[in-house]
């Protein structure tokens, strides 16, 4: 594959662009010209999909190419065309020493100068925006993630089990919780300190997700309280999922400095009834935590299963907290 590398990096706050295109020079005379157009449009939203979306629909009436490719490491890819040419340009952005992500446009003959250097006159507009929209983008996700755990917080799970709610509703698709809680967590804050309860909360949660599924999403409730949401799963698939988490934690080492730190968790299973309301289904995984607790902990309780199903956790494995 032959590739064309106009230039590795563009620091906006340095360079000095200048278009030697005469077309876009005379263009540059015009109140309404395309530099002009662009930058109030791209002022329009703080949604990065949409920013990238019109800059290249604007980027396209000057200049060919098959595929334009953004990529972030905070936000991920946005590709225009799953096709791919032999020739590209290539483009790291940065403003104020803060890197906004990278551009790329392929297409199958090599660009010209005269079109790189419209194409940097053009990301002159871009990377504004841009900060803008990755700054409003990190703030809506600190504001739904919890400080300690980086897991979701009480908010996020509130947005995400309503989504999924009206998903399942939408789809007849089964819909089910997991409540999780530790066994005995004060002890461990009063023998240990409040930085070893800290430390075991972050890596329960690690633990847990390396455990689920990649569909599961984790949130802190409160306190040392989690819920799993489980999209697309059962109550025997709930009781199955929570039976795993809690023998991986059981089998899990949970250190503070050079001391290992004993731990067990009692969870609660509830499936989503159409006819129900969101209150009551965390009610009643709550209730089935309870059960898991009041029955001896480090075990899983269903609120729909019952009988022997609520009694299958290997009591062999269990430790006193």
């Amino acid at each position: 594959m032959t590739t064309y590398k106009k230039a590795d990096t563009i620091d906006f706050t340095k360079a000095r662009l200048v278009s030697t295109y005469n077309e876009l020079t005379q263009h540059l005379k015009d109140s309404d010209d395309i530099i002009s157009r662009l930058t109030r449009r791209l002022q329009t939203t703080l949604d990065i999909k949409h920013i990238i979306n019109m800059f290249v629909e604007e980027v396209g009436k000057l200049i060919s190419f098959d595929q334009f490719e953004y990529n972030c490491e905070t936000v991920g890819s946005y590709i225009t065309s799953e096709k791919r040419a032999a020739h590209s340009c290539n483009y790291k952005l940065k403003l104020q020493n803060e890197n906004l992500g990278e551009v790329s446009l392929t297409r199958s003959k090599k660009f010209k100068e005269e079109e790189l250097a419209i194409l940097e006159r053009l990301m002159s507009t871009l990377v504004y925006p841009l900060k803008n929209a990755l700054m409003y983008k990190h703030a809506l996700d600190a504001a739904l993630q919890d400080s300690l755990t980086s897991c979701g917080n009480k908010r996020a799970l509130d947005i995400a089990l309503t989504r999924e709610a009206e998903l399942s509703r939408r789809h007849n698709h089964p819909l089910s919780i997991i409540t999780v809680d530790i066994d005995h967590f004060k002890n461990i804050n009063d023998q240990h300190g409040h930085a070893a309860g800290d430390g075991i909360l972050k890596q329960l949660v690690e633990c847990m997700i390396n455990s689920a599924r990649k569909s599961d999403l984790c949130f802190r409730s409160g306190g040392e309280e989690f819920i799993v949401l489980l999209n697309k799963t059962t109550e025997v698939g709930a009781r199955i999922i929570a039976e795993r988490l809690r023998q991986s934690v059981n089998k899990t080492r949970f250190v503070h400095g050079d001391k290992i730190i004993p731990l067990t968790i009692s969870l609660g299973t509830a499936t989503f009834k159409n006819n129900e309301d969101l209150d009551s289904l965390l009610e009643r995984s709550d209730k089935a935590l309870y059960e898991a607790k009041n029955s001896g902990r480090n075990r899983v309780v269903s609120a729909e299963l019952s009988g022997s199903l609520n009694r299958i956790s290997d009591n062999k494995d269990q430790q006193s907290a």
